[in-house]
């Protein structure tokens, strides 16, 4: 997906990048749990707002901002329910605007960038609608928003790409929350059960592209 016609990736390079991104992750999960500043955040916290911190979790990853830091502040911040079902909000507008801007003002873009870049789409009708979000959702190595621009501009129907999207997305969105909560009063436990969730995300996520390679070997 997002191939160029004339090469394929380097496979040892798809192998490895899922292990430097976990790793690149351990170590800001690892940084945040040391040198937490607690008193400063204490004073951000009794600040914070829930609308424009979830409006501008909703809005800023349309144009590349990375999620995981929002999910990480946000179960640090608010209330476990407010922070899970804000998240989910912000989600599900995100991934709707995502969507309506790659079908519509961003399209022309979005395609002179894969044309200069020599780079195309498959032939979604022959994968499949289903398959081929699942396979750009497991994707290593794109931000969220190309992800998504990909599959809006493959012509995914919005029901199949929005349920998939919300799905992989929601789960790893609750797993980065729960383990900013565990920030705040450092337990050990809840970070666990949480580094569980996201290593299972990561797990199927594996068995999905390793099942796909085959496939298409």
């Amino acid at each position: 997906m997002f191939r160029r016609p004339s090469a394929k990736p380097a496979p040892a390079a798809r192998r490895t990048f899922p292990f430097l991104k976990a790793g690149f992750l351990l170590l800001l999960v690892w940084l945040l749990w040391h040198y937490w500043d607690h008193e400063a955040f204490l004073i951000w916290k009794n600040n914070a707002g829930p609308v424009p911190f979830f409006l501008a979790l909703a809005i800023l990853p349309v144009i590349g901002f990375p999620t995981t830091p929002f999910y990480l502040i946000a179960g640090a911040t608010f209330h476990l329910p407010t922070a899970l079902i804000g998240s989910l909000l912000a989600l599900m507008v995100n991934l709707t605007l995502s969507y309506l801007l790659a079908r519509g003002p961003l399209r022309s873009l979005l395609e002179k960038w894969l044309a200069r870049s020599g780079r195309e789409l498959p032939n979604v009708e022959k994968v499949g609608h289903l398959r081929f979000t699942v396979v750009m959702k497991c994707l290593p190595g794109l931000p969220a928003f190309l992800k998504h621009s990909a599959v809006a501009l493959a012509g995914v129907p919005f029901p199949i790409y929005f349920s998939v999207s919300l799905m992989f997305s929601g789960f790893y969105a609750a797993g980065f929350i729960v383990l900013g909560e565990s920030f705040l009063d450092k337990d050990y436990t809840q970070a666990l059960i949480a580094l569980g969730v996201l290593a299972g995300i990561a797990s199927v996520i594996f068995i999905l592209r390793r099942r796909k390679i085959a496939a298409d070997n």
